[in-house]
């Protein structure tokens, strides 16, 4: 058994090029050495990642790759044999070209027809040919944000290399890149070994040693391992104030990949600095000096934690330093915010039209009113009665934009605003509604809460989203510079989660028709319907509701999405029934037997036989009752109603003729049935329900 080591030396990576290597070299290394594995495990590839080197340490590797039988297909039969049965100069041609003996030809049979070819024996590659020749590809094709050029070489990574580590087993591979040829020499933590400032170059008798030498030299070289560290003791020093501490997601990635040797620093600031918002004081810790916060009973202390990469002997001189930085940017923080404090925020309403929102699209201030529109259009299909709120709080909404909190710290858009127009005596809701319209920002993000706030966050986004298209600036496959898919996630959360029951076609149309944009043609509407609708299509596949209970539904064109999540459920929990296939065979049979092009034409006096009777009285009870509860989005007793057909349908079916001679009999009964499956087709197209369970 084999082990191959490869470690990229480099200086400081980014935090986030350190997580786009970790997964590129995962998946790269698994695609390009799979033939070379002894069995599949998850043990075969080891990534380790820190800011100072990206590494692969692959097990259980075979010298080389298996040897196996391929077949070669050549020329079409009839041009590489002629009318004697002999090979011509196209067969011979083919055969030289791949080294193949004249008499190892044969007749292949194709889905494109017949040629002629051969089954070959291909020599498994070695192991060191295939690392010399896959690792620099690899390397090279980290798809890292931004990469940089630092020598005569011309070659980019992210942050210049300095050394490269390649051993297979106790020998060096030779690899170069970037200029740096392989060695079995790695460096260790640069300032708890010696030489201060680059580390202590250690050496590496085999990959097995690798793991142990960098943790005996101050480095933690595991992502997952650092991570827990950190995690460890941001809750451990929590604990030991009696505190709970603040864990961001966000952050805790950012300072585990900061960090070869985490070393957690308590600190603390001056409580006269808790005066400011929650937020701020969160936002200036995190984005500006990447410290952890503390709680208790849901109110901020006057302390932090830091995290150094070094273990020191004095802590309280690294303390002091860290305390030192904060209480600058607080200090700055709370100038911004006694200075936004002597400014109304409807002072600053009509100076939005100094902000930019799109050259093609106006100001800010245009969009602000854009948006209220919206919202007006939105409140009144609601039948909501707080008109002058909604205008008040759309008016403030992004009057904070321009306070100085916000242009230091753009993150507290919307966060600002709900707190100056507390301060300022707004109504709660108008000043929640600040900070909602915003929400969610991202696909984890909280929905706004109070109505007023979700309505100002539906429109905002729609605005955006039907402005941005109307100007030409639609996502691409790998590129959404404005964002729009998580506008419109965001929309589609809202729409289903706080249960809005709004036509969005609807709302839609009124837009475009009474908000001004710079080109309307008459697609506009269709074309941001379908991008929204796609993203909820995605929404509703990360529920993991089937393929094709979704198009079931959506094939009906609901235009509500909080009425086609409902009915999407309803159909949904059908599957779970014991007689679902049954029953679908049933009713996809009445969709399946009306023609496409049929024209309804139904007289009662035309039912001839027992059995259409009970079935056209049984549907008559049935349709009413069902379009009342499809009225009250009872949607589920609207489909148990409707299965109480299923007996009457399959006696119809058991008794009746449907497709007989004679014309007019036919037609009664085809619309008989199309009238059912239109009654069906209010909540679900049954015929796009795969019976077997398939999505």
């Amino acid at each position: 058994m084999n082990r191959y080591l490869l470690e990229i030396g480099c200086e400081e990576l980014p935090s986030q090029s350190i997580n786009i290597g970790r997964e590129y070299l995962q998946q790269s290394f698994h695609k390009s050495f799979e033939n070379f594995f002894m069995y599949d495990t998850p043990q075969n590839i080891n990534i380790f990642a820190t800011p100072r080197r990206l590494s692969v340490l692959l097990e259980n590797l075979k010298e080389k790759e298996d040897s196996k039988e391929e077949l070669i297909i050549g020329p079409p039969y009839k041009v590489a044999v002629d009318n004697e049965g002999r090979f011509t100069k196209a067969a011979i041609g083919f055969a030289k070209k791949n080294n193949i003996p004249i008499e190892n030809l044969q007749k292949i049979e194709t889905e494109k027809g017949v040629y002629i070819g051969a089954v070959i024996k291909k020599e498994g590659k070695p192991l060191q040919e295939h690392i010399k020749q896959a690792v620099p590809s690899i390397i090279s094709n980290i798809p890292f944000p931004k990469t940089m050029r630092w020598n005569r070489t011309n070659f980019r990574f992210s942050r210049p290399i300095r050394w490269i580590v390649s051993l297979l087993n106790e020998d060096i591979i030779d690899i170069e890149i970037a200029g740096i040829k392989s060695s079995r020499y790695t460096y260790l933590h640069r300032f708890m070994t010696k030489p201060i400032g680059r580390g202590e170059k250690k050496e590496i008798a085999t990959p097995t040693r690798y793991e142990e030498i960098l943790k005996l030299g101050f480095i933690v070289p595991r992502y997952e391992d650092r991570k827990k560290a950190v995690e460890t003791q941001v809750i451990g020093f929590a604990n030991s104030i009696d505190a709970s501490p603040i864990l961001d997601e966000e952050l805790l990635d950012e300072v585990t990949n900061l960090l070869e040797f985490p070393v957690g620093i308590l600190g603390d600031f001056s409580p006269e600095y808790l005066i400011l918002p929650k937020e701020v004081i969160i936002v200036v810790c995190k984005h500006h000096q990447r410290f952890f916060n503390f709680e208790k009973d849901g109110k901020l202390i006057p302390k932090f934690l830091a995290f150094s990469n070094t273990a020191v002997k004095d802590k309280n001189v690294v303390k002091a330093g860290y305390e030192k930085v904060l209480k600058a940017r607080l200090e700055d923080a709370l100038f911004f915010y006694e200075e936004d404090l002597k400014k109304n925020l409807e002072d600053l309403y009509p100076k939005l039209k100094g902000i930019l929102f799109h050259e093609k699209l106006g100001t800010m201030l245009d969009k602000v009113k854009r948006n209220g529109i919206i919202a007006q259009i939105i409140a009144k299909t609601l039948k909501m009665k707080q008109k002058s709120d909604i205008n008040r709080a759309n008016k403030l909404s992004k009057t904070d934009l321009l306070t100085e909190m916000v242009k230091e710290f753009d993150e507290l858009q919307g966060i600002m605003g709900m707190y100056y127009a507390l301060k300022q005596g707004e109504k709660e809701e108008v000043a929640k509604a600040i900070y909602e319209h915003y929400l969610p920002k991202t696909a984890e993000d909280p929905l706004p809460k109070t109505k007023i706030g979700t309505i100002l966050a539906v429109a905002d986004k729609l605005d955006t989203l039907t402005a941005f298209f109307s100007i030409g600036e639609k996502p691409k496959a790998g590129a959404d510079p404005f964002g729009l898919r998580r506008l419109a996630l965001g929309i589609v959360r809202i729409l289903v989660e706080n249960k809005l029951d709004i036509n969005l076609e609807k709302i839609l149309e009124q837009t475009i028709e009474q908000v001004k944009l710079p080109n309307i043609d008459k697609t506009l509407k269709d074309q941001v319907l379908d991008f929204i609708n796609a993203r909820f299509v995605f929404y509703l596949k990360n529920k993991g509701i089937d393929t094709d209970i979704i198009n079931s539904v959506l094939s009906t064109k609901e235009p509500n999405l909080y009425r086609a999540y409902l009915k999407i459920q309803a159909v949904s929990d059908l599957k779970h029934n014991p007689e679902f296939e049954d029953i679908m065979i049933t009713f996809k049979r009445i969709g399946n037997i009306i023609p496409s092009d049929f024209k309804e034409n139904f007289d009662k006096k035309y039912l001839t036989k027992k059995e259409e009777k009970n079935l056209y009285q049984k549907l008559l009870k049935t349709e009413k009752e069902v379009l009342k509860l499809l009225e009250e989005k009872e949607y589920k007793k609207a489909l148990e109603k409707l299965l109480e057909l299923k007996p009457h349908v399959d006696r119809f079916f058991d008794n009746v003729m449907v497709m007989v001679k004679e014309n007019r009999i036919k037609t009664n009964r085809l619309s008989l049935l199309k009238r059912i499956n239109d009654l069906f087709k209010k909540l679900s197209d049954f015929t796009k329900i795969n019976v077997q369970g398939g999505k």
